[in-house]
């Protein structure tokens, strides 16, 4: 008797524990939210350093023009702190909230920008919707606060990429490129809006499946400690 008692107890603990299974969430995709951090900032040349709350994201400094890799985060209100790297300096601290979309976590993506006597964060919302068969997504996000309005075009093309023109702090939405499996190559050109000037062209390689930003950084007119921070772009992989 006491051996049926002894399964019987065990059945309705094993039980419970896959129902608790079934209903928890899957640990590869727990649905928290995620963000990449990058720096854009074109006069801090020690780099920075990353804060959510009191935990430093980033071992070694992020410099200029490089970013993290998505990283997850509980959702909620955060307190995010940007300080230069290796200092308790802060270049620049907001609070955001992040929210949990359970299936699809949330992605963001957070900039350090301007000089340090204008320094600002900027936080941007990701949509890394998956991309129809053999087409790859590209956006294009403008962290040079004294660069002009830019649009931007696939090689010589006259026709932009986005149909409106992208001020500074402005992201657009992602469009498709058409791109296969080992990769299609573009150059894509970073135009001024008014004057139709290449301002830089961005090479690329866009792999069927694959979600890209191009960021517009640096300065028109370089701090003298960092001259060679002048306006450019880097080429970020979302996926």
């Amino acid at each position: 008797m006491i051996f049926m008692k002894k399964n019987i107890l065990f059945i309705a603990g094993l039980f419970s524990v896959l129902l608790f299974t079934s209903c928890a969430k899957d640990p590869a995709n727990p649905g928290y939210a995620q963000y990449m951090f990058m720096n854009a900032a074109p006069d801090v040349v020690a780099g920075l350093d990353f804060y959510v709350g009191d935990l430093k994201q980033n071992i070694l400094p992020i410099a200029f023009g490089s970013n993290t890799i998505y990283n997850s985060t509980t959702p909620g209100n955060k307190a995010i702190r940007v300080t230069i790297a290796g200092q308790q300096t802060v270049f620049s601290a907001n609070n955001y909230n992040v929210t949990d979309l359970r299936d699809q976590p949330a992605r963001y993506t957070l900039l350090a920008v301007n000089k340090l006597q204008n320094a600002e964060l900027v936080w941007i919302q990701d949509n890394l919707t998956t991309p129809a068969a053999n087409k790859a997504h590209l956006r294009i996000i403008h962290a040079s606060a004294d660069a002009p309005t830019v649009n931007a075009f696939i090689g010589t093309a006259t026709t932009a990429l986005y149909p409106a023109a992208i001020a500074f702090k402005g992201a657009t939405s992602f469009v498709a490129l058409d791109a296969t499996l080992l990769g299609t190559s573009y150059s894509i050109q970073i135009r001024n809006a008014t004057t139709n000037a290449v301002i830089r062209t961005q090479p690329m390689t866009a792999v069927a499946g694959k979600i890209y930003t191009i960021i517009v950084r640096g300065s028109v007119t370089p701090s003298p400690w960092a001259p060679t921070n002048t306006v450019s772009s880097t080429l970020v992989a979302n996926n």
